[in-house]
C-alpha cells in the first residue's frame, strides 16, 4: 500500500467507527428523567379553583446536581409552581407539588432546570372538572366501579363527575381533597394509611365531605384504619343477606331480579348513628358539617342493577360547604383590605390637607414677603422661595416616615374552621404586606402551607410564582410599591383550635339552649352562638368560663344586626358581613340575593375572635412580629 494512502484510510476508519457509535450514543437514556402523576386519577382530572395533587418522580443517573422542578400551564399567564431539590448520583426522589388552577387548563409542562438550563421536560394531559359540577371520588382497583353515578342527579341542575383515585395517591392534606364532594372507599387497605392521611380524611369529612366506606367481603380491608370514623362497629360476615331494603330505599322494586341476596357485615350502631334502611344495610352519622356512611355490603355488588344510581342519589344529597379559600380565590376577593384598620394606610383627612396647604401658601407668600421687606432684602426672594419649597417637601417626606415607618408591616386575617371534640381544623389566612417604600421582599411559610400563586389587590389578581422545598414554601420575589398593600392567600391545617365543650339541645320549636364552656388557655372576644341567620351574642369568653345559651329560632339578626367591638386591626363586622350576608357558598355559585347566614341551616356554631395571628411568616429571612386577628368558626355538637 502506498504510504500516501495510509492517512486517508485512517480517517475513513475513524468516520466509520463514529457512524457505528453515534446511534448507540443517541439511544442512551438521559441522566435525568421525570415521571408525572397529576390530578386525582391517571387521566389528570382536577377541579377548577381547587387544589389538586401532583406527584413528580425525579431520577438521576448522572453526577450530583441541584435542580428545580417547574410546573407551568403552557400558553397562559398562570404563575409557575417550583420545587427545589438535591439530586445525588443514583437518586430517585418522589416529591409532592400541590397545584391550583384558577382557570380551565387542559395540559401542563413539567421541567427540570439545573442552573437555569432545561435538562428534562414532560407534558402531562389534564381533564378539568367545572367548579360547579358535583365531584365523586372512588378509591378502588376497579376502574368501572360506580361509574353509573355520572348519570345521577345529586344536586339540582348540576352534572356529576366520577373520578377514580389511586390508593397510593390519597392526599395527606384535607385541602387537596376539598375538590371532592363525595369519596367512596371500596378496596383500600386502610390499615396502611399514614396518620396524616387519616387526619386529612377526618378533617375533610368534618368540613362537609361525604365519606362512604364499603363493607361485606372487603370489610377486612376497608374498616381497620377508619374504625374511629365509622357510625358502627363491624362484626362478622352474614351470607345470603336480603337486599330488598335497598330497593325500597331507592324507590324501585326490581333489585330482587338482579341481586336477591348478598354477603353483608353485621353491624352495631353507635350513639347518634342512624339506619338509612330497615335492615341496616346502610348506616350513617354526622361528623361536623359532613357525613360518614357505612355500606355493610360490597360496593361492587350492585353494579349490574339499573337502580344503582337512584339508590346513591337518594342517600347522597349534596349540600353547600364553607370552602372559604376557593370562594375568595374564585372571586379575587381581598377581604383583608376591605376590613383592615391599619393607621399607616390612612390618608390625611381633608382638614389636615387644607391646613397644610394653607400654611404652605401663607409661609411661601405673605410671610416670606413681609420678612424680606422688613429686612429690606426683597431681592433675596429668589433664594428663600426655593429653600421654603425644599423645606416643605422634606417635612412632608419625613412625616410620611413618621406615619408609615421604615419597615414593612405584616397583617394577617386568619379564618379557622374547627369542630367540638376535634383537635384538627383548617386555616384560611389572608396575609397583607404593607411597604412604606418600593421594595422586593421574600416571604417564607411552613412547608405544608398552600400559597395561592398570586396577590389580591381590590378585585384584581396579580400572578406570582411560589417555590417550595423540603423545609419551606416561599414567595421569592414580591415587589411592593410605595405605601402599597399586597395580599396573599395561605391555607394550612392546624391543631390549635380552641377547646370548647358544650351541652346544647335543640328544642321542638327550633330553639337552642344549654351551656358553652371555653377550656382553652386564651380568651375569645365578640363571641356569639349562631344557627343559620340567627345569633345570640355572648361577649367575652375567658378560659374556664361558661356561658348560658337560649337562642330562639328565626331571630334573623346575623350578621347584619349585631353590635360588635372594633378589633385592634380588623373590623369584625365587615368580615362577618362579607362572609355571611349573602349565599356565598351556594352550589351553583354565589347568590347575591340569596339567603344570608351560614350555609347549614341547622348547624350550630360558636363564632369568636382571637387577638393573635395563626400562621407563621418570615420576611427577608427574619421572623417579623405579625399583627392580626383570628376568626374562629367552631361547629358544636347538639343533642336533639
Amino acid at each position: 500500500m502506498p504510504l500516501n494512502l495510509r492517512p486517508l484510510l485512517a480517517v475513513l476508519a475513524l468516520i466509520c467507527i463514529g457512524l457505528m457509535v453515534s446511534p448507540a450514543l443517541a439511544q442512551a437514556p438521559p441522566p435525568l428523567t421525570l415521571e408525572v402523576q397529576a390530578g386525582y386519577d391517571d387521566n389528570g382530572r382536577y377541579r377548577v379553583g381547587y387544589w389538586f395533587p401532583v406527584t413528580v418522580v425525579v431520577a438521576n443517573d448522572g453526577p450530583d446536581v441541584q435542580g428545580t422542578v417547574e410546573w407551568r400551564f403552557p400558553g397562559t399567564d398562570e404563575a409557575p409552581f417550583r420545587y427545589e431539590l438535591d439530586l445525588p448520583r443514583g437518586a430517585r426522589k418522589s416529591i409532592s407539588l400541590p397545584v391550583v388552577a384558577t382557570e380551565t387548563q387542559h395540559s401542563a409542562s413539567v421541567t427540570l432546570l439545573v442552573a437555569g438550563t432545561k435538562l428534562a421536560s414532560v407534558q402531562t394531559r389534564l381533564d378539568p372538572i367545572d367548579e360547579q359540577a358535583v365531584t365523586v371520588g372512588v378509591v378502588s382497583a376497579d376502574p368501572a366501579l360506580l361509574n353509573s353515578l355520572a348519570a345521577a342527579t345529586l344536586a339540582d341542575s348540576l352534572t356529576t363527575r366520577v373520578v377514580h383515585l389511586a390508593p397510593k395517591r390519597l392526599p395527606s392534606d384535607a385541602a387537596l381533597l376539598a375538590g371532592l364532594d363525595v369519596l367512596f372507599i371500596h378496596d383500600l387497605v386502610t390499615a396502611d394509611l399514614t396518620e396524616a392521611q387519616r387526619v386529612a380524611l377526618a378533617t375533610w369529612t368534618h368540613l362537609g365531605g361525604q365519606l362512604v366506606v364499603g363493607g361485606g367481603a372487603r370489610a377486612k380491608q376497608t374498616t381497620p384504619g377508619l374504625a374511629g370514623l365509622l357510625p358502627v362497629t363491624v362484626g362478622e360476615l352474614r351470607p345470603n343477606t336480603p337486599t330488598a331494603a335497598l330497593g325500597v330505599l331507592a324507590g324501585r322494586d326490581d333489585l330482587a331480579n338482579t341481586l336477591a341476596t348478598t354477603t353483608a357485615s353485621a353491624v352495631t350502631l353507635r350513639p347518634r348513628a342512624v339506619r338509612l334502611d330497615r335492615d341496616s344495610m346502610l348506616t350513617a352519622w354526622d361528623l361536623g358539617a359532613g357525613r360518614v356512611i357505612f355500606a355493610s355490603f360490597d360496593l361492587a355488588a350492585l353494579r349490574t342493577w339499573a337502580g344503582e344510581a337512584d339508590l346513591w342519589a337518594h342517600v347522597l344529597p349534596i349540600a353547600p360547604r364553607m370552602s372559604i379559600g376557593h370562594s375568595l380565590r374564585s372571586r379575587n376577593e381581598n377581604l383583608l383590605r376591605d376590613s383592615l384598620n391599619l393607621p399607616a394606610m390612612r390618608l390625611p383627612s381633608t382638614v389636615q390637607l387644607l391646613l397644610m396647604m394653607s400654611v404652605y401658601i401663607v409661609v411661601i407668600g405673605p410671610v416670606n414677603f413681609l420678612v424680606l421687606r422688613r429686612l429690606r432684602r426683597v431681592e433675596l426672594a429668589w433664594v428663600t422661595t426655593p429653600l421654603l419649597v425644599v423645606g416643605f417637601t422634606a417635612a412632608a417626606y419625613s412625616s410620611s416616615f413618621i406615619l408609615r415607618g421604615v419597615k414593612p408591616q405584616i397583617t394577617q386575617l386568619a379564618i379557622v374552621q374547627g369542630f367540638e371534640g376535634q383537635a384538627q381544623g383548617q386555616v384560611t389566612a389572608l396575609l397583607g404586606v404593607f411597604s412604606p417604600q418600593r421594595h422586593t421582599y421574600k416571604l417564607d411559610f411552613a412547608p405544608e402551607a398552600l400559597v395561592t400563586p398570586g396577590t389580591f389587590e381590590s378585585f384584581q389578581f396579580q400572578k406570582i410564582s411560589v417555590t417550595s422545598d423540603s423545609a419551606t414554601t416561599s414567595v421569592r420575589e414580591m415587589l411592593i410599591d410605595v405605601s402599597a398593600l399586597r395580599t396573599l392567600l395561605v391555607e394550612t391545617p392546624t391543631s390549635a383550635v380552641p377547646t370548647v365543650q358544650s351541652t346544647l339541645t335543640l328544642g321542638s320549636g327550633g330553639e337552642v339552649r344549654g351551656q358553652v364552656r371555653l377550656v382553652g388557655k386564651l380568651p375569645l372576644h365578640d363571641a356569639m352562638l349562631v344557627v343559620g341567620a340567627s345569633a345570640q351574642q355572648l361577649g367575652e369568653l375567658q378560659p374556664g368560663e361558661q356561658a348560658s345559651v337560649l337562642l330562639e329560632a328565626n331571630r334573623e339578626n346575623f350578621p347584619d344586626q349585631l353590635s360588635l367591638n372594633d378589633g385592634e386591626v380588623i373590623n369584625h363586622f365587615r368580615v362577618l358581613n362579607s362572609l355571611f350576608s349573602y349565599d356565598r357558598f351556594a352550589l351553583a355559585g354565589p347568590a347575591f340575593q340569596g339567603a344570608k347566614g351560614l350555609p347549614e341551616p341547622d348547624g350550630v356554631y360558636l363564632i369568636a375572635w382571637g387577638t393573635s395571628a395563626t400562621s407563621e411568616t418570615r420576611i427577608d429571612g427574619d421572623p417579623e412580629r405579625q399583627q392580626g386577628e383570628t376568626l374562629y368558626l367552631i361547629r358544636l355538637a347538639v343533642g336533639r
